[in-house]
Protein backbone atom coordinates (compact mmCIF):
# COMPACT_ATOMS: atom_id res chain seq x y z
CA UNK A 1 0.00 0.00 0.00
CA UNK A 2 3.08 2.45 0.46
CA UNK A 3 4.45 2.00 -2.37
CA UNK A 4 1.22 2.30 -4.65
CA UNK A 5 0.47 5.31 -2.68
CA UNK A 6 3.94 7.04 -3.88
CA UNK A 7 3.73 5.57 -7.15
CA UNK A 8 0.57 7.86 -7.29
CA UNK A 9 2.04 10.91 -6.06
CA UNK A 10 5.17 10.60 -7.96
CA UNK A 11 2.69 10.43 -11.34
CA UNK A 12 0.83 13.39 -10.21
CA UNK A 13 4.01 15.25 -9.68
CA UNK A 14 5.52 14.01 -13.58
CA UNK A 15 1.83 15.20 -14.78
CA UNK A 16 2.22 18.58 -12.61
CA UNK A 17 5.45 19.17 -14.29
CA UNK A 18 4.34 18.15 -17.66
CA UNK A 19 1.60 20.68 -17.75
CA UNK A 20 4.06 23.63 -16.38
CA UNK A 21 6.47 22.54 -19.21
CA UNK A 22 3.39 22.61 -21.69
CA UNK A 23 2.44 26.53 -20.25
CA UNK A 24 5.65 27.43 -20.54
CA UNK A 25 5.97 26.35 -24.47
CA UNK A 26 8.22 23.19 -24.53
CA UNK A 27 7.20 20.80 -26.28
CA UNK A 28 6.31 16.96 -25.28
CA UNK A 29 9.67 15.77 -26.47
CA UNK A 30 11.79 17.87 -25.29
CA UNK A 31 10.16 17.52 -21.63
CA UNK A 32 11.06 13.72 -22.42
CA UNK A 33 14.88 14.36 -22.92
CA UNK A 34 14.99 16.61 -19.79
CA UNK A 35 13.49 14.07 -17.84
CA UNK A 36 15.02 11.43 -18.99
CA UNK A 37 18.70 13.32 -18.36
CA UNK A 38 17.75 14.20 -15.08
CA UNK A 39 17.55 10.38 -14.30
CA UNK A 40 21.30 9.61 -15.44
CA UNK A 41 22.32 12.52 -13.51
CA UNK A 42 20.47 10.97 -10.06
CA UNK A 43 21.95 7.32 -11.34
CA UNK A 44 25.54 8.76 -11.78
CA UNK A 45 25.07 10.60 -8.18
CA UNK A 46 24.39 7.42 -6.46
CA UNK A 47 27.21 5.11 -8.20
CA UNK A 48 30.23 5.30 -6.41
CA UNK A 49 33.45 7.16 -7.92
CA UNK A 50 36.76 5.57 -8.96
CA UNK A 51 38.55 7.40 -7.05
CA UNK A 52 36.10 6.34 -4.09
CA UNK A 53 36.84 2.61 -4.85
CA UNK A 54 40.39 2.79 -5.13
CA UNK A 55 40.92 4.59 -1.60
CA UNK A 56 38.47 1.79 -0.09
CA UNK A 57 40.97 -0.84 -1.65
CA UNK A 58 43.91 0.93 -0.57
CA UNK A 59 42.39 1.10 2.98
CA UNK A 60 41.37 -2.17 3.12
CA UNK A 61 45.17 -3.50 1.91
CA UNK A 62 46.51 -1.26 4.22
CA UNK A 63 44.44 -2.83 7.02
CA UNK A 64 45.80 -6.21 6.09
CA UNK A 65 49.27 -5.71 5.92
CA UNK A 66 49.27 -3.77 8.96
CA UNK A 67 47.57 -7.18 10.98
CA UNK A 68 49.95 -9.68 9.40
CA UNK A 69 52.69 -6.95 11.18
CA UNK A 70 50.81 -7.06 14.53
CA UNK A 71 50.82 -11.28 14.18
CA UNK A 72 54.55 -11.68 12.93
CA UNK A 73 56.04 -8.84 15.57
CA UNK A 74 53.23 -10.14 18.81
CA UNK A 75 55.80 -9.62 21.29
CA UNK A 76 57.15 -6.13 19.94
CA UNK A 77 53.91 -4.86 19.99
CA UNK A 78 53.09 -6.38 23.51
CA UNK A 79 56.25 -5.32 25.18
CA UNK A 80 55.73 -1.51 23.81
CA UNK A 81 52.34 -1.19 24.75
CA UNK A 82 53.64 -2.94 27.95
CA UNK A 83 55.83 -0.61 28.43
CA UNK A 84 53.69 2.81 27.50
CA UNK A 85 51.15 1.75 30.19
CA UNK A 86 52.87 1.14 33.18
CA UNK A 87 52.96 4.85 34.35
CA UNK A 88 49.56 5.37 33.84
CA UNK A 89 48.75 1.66 35.49
CA UNK A 90 48.89 3.10 39.23
CA UNK A 91 47.53 6.72 38.88
CA UNK A 92 44.34 4.97 36.73
CA UNK A 93 43.26 2.85 39.33
CA UNK A 94 43.74 5.44 42.31
CA UNK A 95 41.36 7.32 39.97
CA UNK A 96 39.29 4.50 39.49
CA UNK A 97 38.84 4.32 43.31
CA UNK A 98 37.88 7.44 43.85
CA UNK A 99 35.40 7.43 41.51
CA UNK A 100 33.99 4.13 42.53
CA UNK A 101 33.81 5.82 46.20
CA UNK A 102 30.11 7.34 45.79
CA UNK A 103 29.03 3.90 44.65
CA UNK A 104 29.85 2.10 47.69
CA UNK A 105 27.85 4.69 49.97
CA UNK A 106 25.09 3.96 47.72
CA UNK A 107 25.53 0.36 47.85
CA UNK A 108 26.93 -0.60 50.83
CA UNK A 109 27.10 -4.20 50.28
CA UNK A 110 29.94 -3.57 47.58
CA UNK A 111 32.25 -2.35 50.73
CA UNK A 112 34.22 -5.80 50.76
CA UNK A 113 34.88 -5.82 47.25
CA UNK A 114 36.51 -2.35 47.61
CA UNK A 115 39.01 -3.03 50.14
CA UNK A 116 40.46 -6.45 48.51
CA UNK A 117 43.72 -6.14 47.41
CA UNK A 118 43.03 -8.79 44.48
CA UNK A 119 39.59 -9.83 43.30
CA UNK A 120 41.35 -12.65 41.24
CA UNK A 121 43.96 -14.03 41.25
CA UNK A 122 45.90 -14.99 38.32
CA UNK A 123 46.16 -18.99 38.81
CA UNK A 124 49.41 -18.81 35.97
CA UNK A 125 51.20 -16.01 37.11
CA UNK A 126 54.97 -16.74 37.41
CA UNK A 127 58.12 -14.04 37.90
CA UNK A 128 60.38 -15.04 34.43
CA UNK A 129 64.01 -15.36 35.41
CA UNK A 130 63.55 -15.46 38.94
CA UNK A 131 66.80 -15.34 41.26
CA UNK A 132 66.43 -18.16 43.62
CA UNK A 133 69.80 -18.53 44.90
CA UNK A 134 68.78 -16.94 48.57
CA UNK A 135 66.57 -19.98 48.84
CA UNK A 136 69.37 -22.72 47.42
CA UNK A 137 71.47 -23.04 50.36
CA UNK A 138 68.83 -23.15 53.28
CA UNK A 139 68.21 -26.86 54.41
CA UNK A 140 65.92 -26.35 57.48
CA UNK A 141 63.99 -24.28 59.59
CA UNK A 142 66.08 -22.90 63.00
CA UNK A 143 64.55 -21.87 66.43
CA UNK A 144 65.65 -18.59 67.51
CA UNK A 145 66.02 -17.60 70.83
CA UNK A 146 66.33 -13.90 71.06
CA UNK A 147 63.75 -12.64 67.87
CA UNK A 148 64.31 -9.08 66.93
CA UNK A 149 62.81 -7.26 64.43
CA UNK A 150 63.47 -8.94 60.94
CA UNK A 151 65.22 -6.62 58.41
CA UNK A 152 64.67 -6.60 54.78
CA UNK A 153 68.13 -8.55 53.87
CA UNK A 154 66.86 -11.65 55.69
CA UNK A 155 65.64 -14.51 53.69
CA UNK A 156 65.98 -17.77 55.78
CA UNK A 157 62.60 -19.00 57.46
CA UNK A 158 62.80 -19.51 61.53
CA UNK A 159 60.72 -20.00 64.46
CA UNK A 160 60.71 -18.90 67.89
CA UNK A 161 58.25 -18.91 71.03
CA UNK A 162 56.24 -16.12 71.89
CA UNK A 163 54.81 -14.80 74.70
CA UNK A 164 50.96 -15.29 73.19
CA UNK A 165 48.68 -16.44 75.26
CA UNK A 166 45.99 -19.19 74.53
CA UNK A 167 42.83 -18.34 72.21
CA UNK A 168 40.01 -21.31 72.37
CA UNK A 169 37.22 -21.09 70.23
CA UNK A 170 35.48 -19.50 72.81
CA UNK A 171 36.87 -16.65 73.50
CA UNK A 172 36.85 -16.25 70.03
CA UNK A 173 33.14 -16.19 70.18
CA UNK A 174 33.34 -13.97 73.59
CA UNK A 175 35.21 -11.19 71.55
CA UNK A 176 32.89 -11.86 68.42
CA UNK A 177 29.85 -11.12 70.99
CA UNK A 178 31.07 -7.81 72.58
CA UNK A 179 32.31 -6.66 69.49
CA UNK A 180 29.17 -7.98 66.56
CA UNK A 181 29.04 -4.70 65.03
CA UNK A 182 32.20 -4.52 64.17
CA UNK A 183 32.96 -7.61 62.49
CA UNK A 184 29.24 -8.09 60.90
CA UNK A 185 30.11 -4.92 59.10
CA UNK A 186 33.36 -5.50 58.09
CA UNK A 187 34.05 -9.54 57.90
CA UNK A 188 30.88 -11.43 58.38
CA UNK A 189 31.56 -14.10 56.37
CA UNK A 190 33.98 -17.59 56.85
CA UNK A 191 35.16 -19.39 53.86
CA UNK A 192 34.01 -23.43 54.88
CA UNK A 193 36.43 -25.96 53.58
CA UNK A 194 37.43 -23.37 50.66
CA UNK A 195 34.07 -24.53 49.11
CA UNK A 196 31.26 -21.61 50.35
CA UNK A 197 30.79 -18.79 52.79
CA UNK A 198 28.78 -19.24 56.13
CA UNK A 199 28.40 -16.36 59.01
CA UNK A 200 29.95 -16.68 62.25
CA UNK A 201 27.65 -17.92 64.17
CA UNK A 202 27.15 -20.86 62.13
CA UNK A 203 31.27 -21.67 62.64
CA UNK A 204 30.67 -21.30 66.29
CA UNK A 205 27.49 -23.50 66.25
CA UNK A 206 28.94 -26.38 63.84
CA UNK A 207 31.82 -26.25 66.15
CA UNK A 208 29.76 -27.00 68.75
CA UNK A 209 28.04 -29.98 67.40
CA UNK A 210 31.46 -31.40 66.98
CA UNK A 211 31.68 -31.22 63.48
CA UNK A 212 35.28 -31.27 61.76
CA UNK A 213 35.91 -28.53 59.41
CA UNK A 214 38.74 -26.37 58.02
CA UNK A 215 37.18 -22.14 58.83
CA UNK A 216 38.87 -19.15 56.96
CA UNK A 217 38.46 -16.03 58.81
CA UNK A 218 39.52 -12.55 56.92
CA UNK A 219 40.01 -9.16 58.09
CA UNK A 220 40.98 -6.53 55.94
CA UNK A 221 39.38 -3.39 57.79
CA UNK A 222 41.39 -1.28 60.62
CA UNK A 223 38.52 -1.06 63.10
CA UNK A 224 39.03 -5.33 62.76
CA UNK A 225 42.86 -5.41 63.32
CA UNK A 226 42.30 -3.02 66.17
CA UNK A 227 39.81 -5.35 67.64
CA UNK A 228 42.09 -8.67 66.99
CA UNK A 229 45.03 -6.31 68.91
CA UNK A 230 43.43 -7.11 72.18
CA UNK A 231 44.27 -10.70 72.11
CA UNK A 232 46.94 -11.12 69.60
CA UNK A 233 49.72 -8.65 70.23
CA UNK A 234 52.27 -7.28 67.35
CA UNK A 235 54.69 -10.26 66.74
CA UNK A 236 58.32 -9.47 68.25
CA UNK A 237 59.49 -9.78 64.33
CA UNK A 238 57.33 -7.36 62.83
CA UNK A 239 58.19 -3.41 62.89
CA UNK A 240 56.04 -1.12 64.05
CA UNK A 241 55.35 0.46 60.45
CA UNK A 242 54.82 -2.08 57.17
CA UNK A 243 52.22 -4.56 58.91
CA UNK A 244 49.47 -5.36 56.69
CA UNK A 245 46.07 -4.65 57.96
CA UNK A 246 44.71 -8.06 55.85
CA UNK A 247 45.21 -10.52 58.37
CA UNK A 248 42.96 -14.26 58.44
CA UNK A 249 42.26 -17.04 61.24
CA UNK A 250 42.57 -20.65 60.45
CA UNK A 251 40.51 -22.79 62.52
CA UNK A 252 41.56 -26.14 61.69
CA UNK A 253 39.64 -29.14 63.21
CA UNK A 254 39.52 -32.20 60.57
CA UNK A 255 42.83 -34.15 59.49
CA UNK A 256 43.37 -33.02 55.83
CA UNK A 257 45.78 -30.69 54.51
CA UNK A 258 45.02 -27.37 53.38
CA UNK A 259 47.32 -24.87 51.96
CA UNK A 260 47.68 -21.32 53.46
CA UNK A 261 46.32 -18.27 52.10
CA UNK A 262 48.75 -16.20 50.20
CA UNK A 263 49.38 -12.90 52.15
CA UNK A 264 49.34 -9.36 50.67
CA UNK A 265 52.84 -8.90 51.50
CA UNK A 266 56.23 -11.41 51.10
CA UNK A 267 57.31 -10.89 54.49
CA UNK A 268 54.88 -13.19 56.41
CA UNK A 269 54.17 -15.56 59.43
CA UNK A 270 51.87 -17.92 61.22
CA UNK A 271 51.65 -18.21 64.73
CA UNK A 272 49.68 -21.11 66.51
CA UNK A 273 47.60 -19.45 69.30
CA UNK A 274 45.61 -23.23 69.82
CA UNK A 275 46.70 -26.30 69.03
CA UNK A 276 49.42 -27.29 66.70
CA UNK A 277 50.04 -28.75 63.06
CA UNK A 278 52.98 -30.32 60.83
CA UNK A 279 53.74 -26.99 58.17
CA UNK A 280 55.30 -27.62 55.37
CA UNK A 281 57.20 -24.57 53.70
CA UNK A 282 56.80 -25.81 49.50
CA UNK A 283 59.02 -23.98 46.98
CA UNK A 284 57.83 -21.53 44.88
CA UNK A 285 56.85 -23.03 41.21
CA UNK A 286 59.77 -20.85 39.85
CA UNK A 287 62.22 -22.15 42.48
CA UNK A 288 61.09 -25.99 42.91
CA UNK A 289 63.84 -27.41 41.10
CA UNK A 290 66.32 -25.27 42.95
CA UNK A 291 64.75 -24.99 46.65
CA UNK A 292 63.85 -27.88 49.11
CA UNK A 293 61.00 -28.48 50.91
CA UNK A 294 61.37 -27.92 54.36
CA UNK A 295 59.07 -28.84 57.63
CA UNK A 296 58.37 -27.84 61.36
CA UNK A 297 55.98 -28.52 64.46
CA UNK A 298 54.39 -26.00 64.85
CA UNK A 299 53.40 -26.13 68.50
CA UNK A 300 51.07 -23.86 70.42
CA UNK A 301 52.41 -20.36 71.45
CA UNK A 302 55.14 -20.96 68.67
CA UNK A 303 55.82 -18.25 65.61
CA UNK A 304 56.90 -19.81 62.12
CA UNK A 305 57.91 -16.55 59.90
CA UNK A 306 58.62 -16.98 56.43
CA UNK A 307 59.17 -15.27 52.90
CA UNK A 308 56.32 -15.84 50.79
CA UNK A 309 58.44 -14.79 47.65
CA UNK A 310 60.03 -18.13 48.14
CA UNK A 311 57.91 -20.95 49.96
CA UNK A 312 54.15 -21.65 50.17
CA UNK A 313 53.01 -23.22 53.60
CA UNK A 314 50.91 -25.95 53.47
CA UNK A 315 49.34 -28.04 56.85
CA UNK A 316 49.95 -31.40 56.58
CA UNK A 317 47.58 -34.19 57.49
CA UNK A 318 47.42 -34.99 60.84
CA UNK A 319 45.87 -37.87 63.51
CA UNK A 320 45.81 -35.29 66.15
CA UNK A 321 42.37 -34.79 66.89
CA UNK A 322 42.94 -31.16 68.52
CA UNK A 323 41.71 -28.04 67.40
CA UNK A 324 44.49 -26.05 65.93
CA UNK A 325 44.05 -21.79 65.47
CA UNK A 326 46.19 -20.00 63.67
CA UNK A 327 47.05 -16.44 63.16
CA UNK A 328 48.35 -15.34 59.67
CA UNK A 329 49.60 -12.01 58.96
CA UNK A 330 52.41 -10.04 56.56
CA UNK A 331 54.16 -7.07 56.14
CA UNK A 332 56.17 -5.29 53.44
Amino acid sequence: MVNQEVLRDYSSSIKNLKREAANAGISEEDFKKLYFESLKTLEKSERPSSLTIVRNNKLKIISVLLLVFALFNFKYVYSSFVCNLQEYIYPGLRLLRKISIPFISLFPALSEYYYETCLVQNPFFTVVDMDCWPCSSITNIQEIFDPKPVTNQHIAPFVYQTSQERISISLLKSLYEKNKDIFANASPKILLNNKFYIQPEDMFDLHAKGEKNIYVWKFNRMNEAKVLRQLIPRPTVVPKFGQSIERYLIIHTNQDSYKLPDTECNFSFVLSLSGARTLYLIPAEECKHQCRHLSIDLKEGYLLWYNWWYWRPKIQPTVDNTTFIGHIGSYC
